[in-house]
């Protein structure tokens, strides 16, 4: 029986601010490619250390944009970084309709700003709980970020389906414990829900009919 589903944030929600397609244009302006830009951002010390909380998002981006060789102002440089960043409506749409009978829950690895990120898109709403690994000083794949947010939705572990679009988030979950969903597709998560019966026959009908 599911009573809770905790999901992940970015790939998920935001699915271009973590594909390397996003990048090619801004990477290609850099002097980068797309993986080299996202690994830059993403892979190295100052990312670790800002996702726990030990760097704030305002230092952290402006060490990227000297890395980077960026001159100006940090709010041209952090524009022009996520000027493709969109929000998937239809995953919107999909935690909406899950909302209705479950608790819900956010355990995200991210800067110190994610919760006025989630106001910006207002989508604050759509979450019972929000575990931001920079505001609880530690990130997934270690098992202490599934403990407190298991702890925050105050549900059995086995009747929690996680939703995460990297396998390695989602590995670790399972080996913890928690029922597990590999994102790629919204169309694909809506079926995976079904098959688990966390969308009824007729929640996958309608967002079929709607998307």
């Amino acid at each position: 029986m599911t009573n809770a589903i905790l999901f992940d944030w970015g790939g998920v929600f935001n699915p271009q601010h973590e594909s390397l397609e996003g990048y090619r244009s801004i990477a290609q302006r850099y002097g980068h490619s797309a993986e080299s830009l996202y690994a830059l951002l993403y892979n190295g010390d100052e990312w670790r250390q800002a996702r726990v909380g030990q760097l704030t998002s305002q230092a952290y981006w402006s060490g990227m944009q000297q890395k980077l060789g960026i001159d100006g102002e940090l709010s041209g440089f952090m524009n022009e970084l996520f000027a493709g960043e969109q929000l998937n409506q239809q995953m919107v749409r999909i935690a909406q309709v899950l909302q209705r009978r479950y608790r819900t829950g956010l355990l995200s690895n991210a800067l110190d700003d994610l919760e006025t990120i989630l106001e910006r898109w207002q989508v604050a709403n759509l979450f019972d709980v929000v575990i931001n690994s920079a505001r609880v000083g530690v990130a997934k794949p270690n098992p202490q970020a599934f403990e407190l947010a298991v702890a925050a939705l105050g549900v059995p572990m086995r009747e929690i389906v996680f939703i995460d679009d990297k396998l390695r988030n989602v590995q670790a979950a399972r080996a913890f414990g928690l029922p597990t969903v590999h994102f790629t597709t919204t169309a694909a998560l809506i079926d995976e829900l079904g098959s688990l019966d966390v969308l009824k026959p007729h929640e996958r009908a309608m967002l079929r009919e709607e998307f």
